[in-house]
Parts: structure tokens; sequence; C-alpha cells
């Protein structure tokens, strides 16, 4: 019986989809906290040109950057709570699927 390589045995194990799924989980922490600091910092001044200009509804930039705030968080997917489709294109989840296909297709 022929003996299986270290990265056969790790593959066929399952340990590699859980230490892929931490990776991304953890690379996903990382845009969020980034996303939410930046978000944080910008709010600040949205809400004091709104009040300043007394922006409401569509011209407002407190409600703009909320709906950044959505999509980003769909992008980022964090808890993994949107499926593919409500995701969108450029979704951390589809970046690493892209890059998944790439490596299969370099390896072959």
């Amino acid at each position: 019986m022929p003996q299986k390589s270290a990265d056969e045995m790790l593959i066929h194990s399952g340990l590699w989809s859980q230490i892929k799924r931490f990776l991304v989980f953890q690379l996903k922490l990382y845009a969020d906290a980034t996303r939410d600091l930046f978000l944080s910092f910008f709010a600040i001044f949205a809400f004091l040109a709104d009040v300043i200009f007394q922006l409401k509804g569509e011209d407002s930039l407190f409600e703009g950057l909320l709906g950044i705030g959505r999509r980003t968080e769909r992008a980022i997917n964090l808890f993994n709570q949107y499926d593919e489709t409500e995701q969108g294109i450029d979704s951390i989840d589809g970046i690493v699927r892209k890059v998944e296909d790439r490596l299969r297709k370099s390896e072959e």
C-alpha cells in the first residue's frame, strides 16, 4: 500500500478545510475592523456636515455613509450570513474563490 505524502494527508483529513476557514475568517476580521475605523472617522464629519448644511434624506452624507457600511458588510460577510448572489462581485469570499481557482489551474 503506497504511503500518502504529508500534503495528501492534510487535504484528505479535512484539516486544510479548517485551516482555510480560519484564515479567511481572520482576513475578514481585519477587513471589518479596518472598515469600522474608517466609518467611525468619516461618520463624525458626515454628521457635522449634515447638521451645518441641514442635509436630510437622500442628500444626507451620514445616510450615504450608512449605505456604504451596508454594502461593505455584504462584501466582507464576516459570519457567512449572505450567499454568493447577495455579496456582490468583489466580496472577500469571491476573491478567495478566484485565487483558489487560479492556484488549482496552475497546478495542472
